[in-house]
This record gives structure tokens, C-alpha cells and sequence, in this order.
């Protein structure tokens, strides 16, 4: 090969690598992916070496009366007004939508919901096609928009009515999609004002045809009221809401946990109290379930399962059990179980009793040496344990590292990994914390970072293409960058802009 050809060999290369790594990607649901992992794996552009350089780019303020209690999700390609640009798409609690350019904070357009004086902490979900958003509203309804303009779409099945009763049922917990099907799930407000069902609707996004589970009277297959089932609660409110089982074996299954409410099927009833629900992908067949064996008392104490989601584990074939799931609850109990079949009433792995109650979803990492790492964020801590399996095959859960980096008066947010980073909100900062050894890498209360986050309860950061992004209490949402993509992007420093709104 001549000089010339080499050279030119050489700078294609460089391109090729340089397109690489600044490659893009999106940030679809709640926790990156169906599984809820909280871990983008394919991020590089944050490292160890840098992190200490992110700086606060924008903070914008959604205006009196709209906090978003949830994560925003993030579309790296939207087209608008015939420009390609990121866009970041998050639901306030009053049930408005926003949608946010990435970079500058510009808010472009705003979705209204109304309902009789209630809530939603719930988080938009990505159509596959990359030019649609599906959002909760207060309606009733999850409602499909255009992710450019904010406008409704009418596909078929949408809008989808996932409860019969406003006043009395919520969309807590983020949506999610996979399957080819939307998942929603329901729970009651707070003081659990009967009558309300925890119930998982799912929504075929082809034509529309929708399916329900009912956690309570769960041989009726329809939205349920309170002429058809006796019972009340067992809601469905953890921040993960449907989890969908990642591994072909199970098929696309989709795991919920309930919180209070009767249980009986141990003596041949439909009813599903706290307890952790396996459904087949359209919702239609209980596969398998998990249910501790002091039902009777967490369901006298206020004491829900259900106050997170189940979190999937990796296959672990040199396991006995290769297919796992951990769950917390208000109990302070952290469960290892087999999920290839759930074991019914107890029958648990290994418990491990937390230092406070859990309500953050937990993420869960694959290290470069292929081990299996599971971060729970609480009040005023973080805790990682990691999944070691002896030479017999059996498996439990070791505690590895604990930080109190901060503290929320909240009920502890849910960590994202990026990098061999985790990264979690507490009170007024952001902290990168080493995944390996819980150092501390960055916080964005230190003075170089520029402002930093307000109070937080169930706010929790993403971090995407180098960016890291978390709403708070104060209903801002904030973005930070290195100051070289920062450059790179051209991205202005605390915008101001008009809202162009939609109503429903």
C-alpha cells in the first residue's frame, strides 16, 4: 500500500473511531430499558478521569404548580422545523407534558391533562419508531403524542383508558414498552381512599387491543369497579412499575409487586396482596407469583411489598438458580429470589434487612470482570451489594459498600450506572460516586459545577451522551455537561423561552 493510501487509510480510521464513540443514543423509559437497569452501558464519554469537569449547562423552571416527581426520557433524533435535535420529554405531577431541546433547555411545547385535583409521578415511554412519546395523564387515559410538536395522535387503542375512576386510581409508576406492547399499572392516592385495584393494562401498539390484570379479583379480566370486586388497594405504585424479563427463556415476561391488600390465593382466591406478580407478555395469564409468608402483617401495617419494583438480575449460569430478581418493600426486607418460577408463599433465597425503607428501584450492573453488582438508593445512603456464587452453585447477595454522601427528606432516589459510575441525587446535589468502591467523584454542589439541584423525593438523574439530567422539588430540571460538549453543541447558559401548550 502507498504512502498516500496508508494516510488515507489512517484518517478514515480516525473517522470511523471519532463517529464511534460520539455515536448517540436515547434514553427510551424509565431506567433505560424494559428490564428497568438504570444503566446505559454503551455511554463512554463520561469517565472517572473527567466527571469532576461536569458542569451545570441550563436550569429551567417548569413554571408555578408543575413539579415533575419523576425522570425524564430522552430522544437523541427528533426533526423539527427540518432540524435534527435531542429532546428530553418528562410529565409533571399536575399532569402536564413537556417537551425540552437537550441542549439549550428550550421548552418547545407543553401537554395538558386534566382530572378531578389529583396526580401522576409517572415518566413518558419512546414509540419504537423514535417520532412518538406515549404520556400518563390525569384523565384516565395514556395519550400518544408527536414528539416534535407535542400534538395528540389518535392510533388505534389511543388514547387508552387505564382506569374507570380518576378519584380513586393513579398512574404512579412509569410507563414502559416492550413486547410490541405499552405497559401501565395503577394504584390509589395517598390515604388509600377505597375503592381502587393495582392492576397492570397493557396495550398492543399494532391495533390496540388492550388487556388488564387486576392484582385484586384478578379472575375479571376488564378495568374493574367497585360493582365487580369487594376488595380495595393493592396498588401497583413502585417507581418501576411493569418490569419486562430481558432473557428469551421467560419469553417477555412482565413482573409487578403490590402493595397492601387482601391475599388468598394460597387458599384458592384471586386476590394478590403484597405480593410479586408474574404475567405472560399481554398480561392476560398469572404465570407464577411471590408472596411473603407474613402477608397478614404487612397488610395490617401499612407495610406494602410493592414500595419498589422488582429488579432482574443477568443469567448466571453457573449458578443452581441462573435466573434471579431482588425486591425491597416498606418492610426494610431486601429478597433474593429464583424467578424462573416464583415460589409462592416465602420459600425466599436470602433476606437481608436494610437500615430504612426501600422506595427507589435498584440498579444493576455487569462489571468488566462479568460480575453482578445491585445499588439501592435510601434516605441518606447508597448501598451496593454484589452477587457472588459459591462452587455448590449457590448464590447470595454480600454487601460490598455504603456511601452517606448525602440525604433526602424524601424517600431515597433511584442510582443510574454509566461507566463504572454511579450516579444518584440527594438533596440539593448530584454525586458520582466509583461503582467499584463508592469514592466520591463529583458532586454538583461544588462551587466549579454552578448551581445545583434543589430537594428531591422521587427525582432521579439520567445520564446520556455525556449529559446528566435531574428534575426537584422546586420544579426545575437541570442539565450538566463537560465543558468541551458543551462547546461542541453550542449550548447557551440558563434559557428563558416561551411554552407552546396543547390541552386534553
Amino acid at each position: 500500500m502507498s504512502k498516500r493510501w496508508m494516510s488515507v487509510a489512517l484518517v478514515a480510521g480516525i473517522a470511523a473511531c471519532a463517529t464511534m464513540r460520539v455515536q448517540a443514543s436515547d434514553w427510551p423509559v424509565f431506567g433505560h430499558d424494559p428490564q428497568r437497569s438504570l444503566v446505559d452501558a454503551g455511554d463512554t464519554i463520561l469517565t472517572e478521569a473527567n466527571v469532576g469537569k461536569l458542569r451545570e449547562r441550563w436550569q429551567i423552571n417548569f413554571g408555578p404548580g408543575t413539579t415533575a416527581d419523576s425522570t425524564p426520557i430522552l430522544i437523541q433524533h427528533v426533526k423539527r422545523d427540518g432540524v435534527v435535535r435531542p429532546m428530553l420529554f418528562q410529565t409533571a405531577k399536575n399532569g402536564t407534558t413537556l417537551g425540552v431541546d437537550a441542549i439549550t433547555g428550550k421548552i418547545y411545547w407543553q401537554f395538558l391533562t386534566k382530572g378531578p385535583n389529583n396526580i401522576t409521578t409517572s415518566t413518558p415511554a419512546e414509540d419504537p419508531s423514535g417520532t412518538a412519546i406515549y404520556v400518563p395523564g390525569l384523565d384516565g387515559y395514556v395519550h400518544k403524542l408527536d414528539a416534535a410538536t407535542g400534538r395528540e395522535l389518535h392510533a388505534p387503542g389511543f388514547p387508552a383508558r387505564i382506569t374507570l375512576d380518576t378519584s380513586r386510581e393513579k398512574n404512579a409508576s412509569a410507563l414502559n414498552l416492550a413486547n410490541g406492547y405499552l405497559y401501565a399499572t395503577t394504584s390509589g392516592y395517598y390515604g388509600d381512599a377505597p375503592f381502587y385495584d393495582g392492576h397492570v393494562v397493557a396495550v398492543r401498539l399494532s391495533d390496540g387491543r388492550t388487556h388488564v390484570f387486576n392484582s385484586l379479583c384478578s379472575s375479571y379480566k376488564h378495568l374493574p369497579s367497585s360493582s365487580v370486586c369487594s376488595q380495595s388497594d393493592s396498588g401497583i405504585w413502585g417507581r418501576g412499575g411493569a418490569v419486562v424479563d430481558p432473557d428469551s427463556s421467560m419469553h417477555g415476561e412482565v413482573y409487578a409487586a403490590t402493595g397492601n391488600g387482601q391475599f388468598d390465593a394460597n387458599t384458592g382466591g384471586d386476590d394478590y396482596g403484597d405480593s410479586i406478580l408474574s404475567l405472560s407478555e399481554d398480561v392476560t395469564t398469572l404465570q407464577s407469583h411471590y408472596t411473603p409468608a407474613d402477608f397478614d402483617d404487612l397488610q395490617n401495617t401499612d407495610t406494602d411489598l410493592g414500595s419498589t419494583s422488582p429488579g432482574l438480575l443477568p443469567r448466571q449460569n453457573a449458578s443452581r438458580t441462573p435466573l434471579m430478581l431482588v425486591q425491597g418493600g416498606k418492610d426494610s426486607i431486601f429478597r433474593l429470589l429464583d424467578r424462573s418460577r416464583l415460589p409462592g408463599v416465602g420459600h425466599e433465597m436470602q433476606e437481608i434487612t436494610l437500615p430504612n425503607r426501600l422506595y427507589a428501584s435498584p440498579a444493576i450492573w455487569t462489571d468488566p470482570s462479568n460480575r453482578v453488582w445491585i445499588y439501592i438508593g435510601l434516605p441518606d445512603e447508597l448501598d451496593s451489594f454484589r452477587l457472588v456464587t459459591d462452587s455448590q452453585g449457590h448464590s447470595r447477595l454480600v454487601q460490598e459498600w455504603q456511601s452517606n454522601a448525602g440525604s433526602t427528606n424524601g424517600e431515597g432516589t433511584s442510582p443510574v450506572v454509566s461507566n463504572g459510575m454511579v450516579f444518584v441525587a440527594f438533596d440539593n446535589a448530584l454525586f458520582a460516586l466509583d461503582a467499584l468502591t463508592g469514592h466520591e467523584l463529583w458532586s454538583s454542589a461544588q462551587s466549579s459545577a454552578r448551581r445545583s439541584i434543589g430537594p428531591v423525593h422521587w427525582e432521579s438523574p439520567i445520564v446520556v451522551n455525556g449529559w446528566v439530567y435531574c428534575s426537584d422539588e422546586n420544579g426545575n430540571l437541570t442539565a450538566y455537561s463537560l465543558p468541551s460538549e458543551a462547546a461542541r453543541r453550542r449550548a447557551p447558559h440558563n434559557v428563558r423561552v416561551p411554552i407552546q401548550s396543547h390541552n386534553v
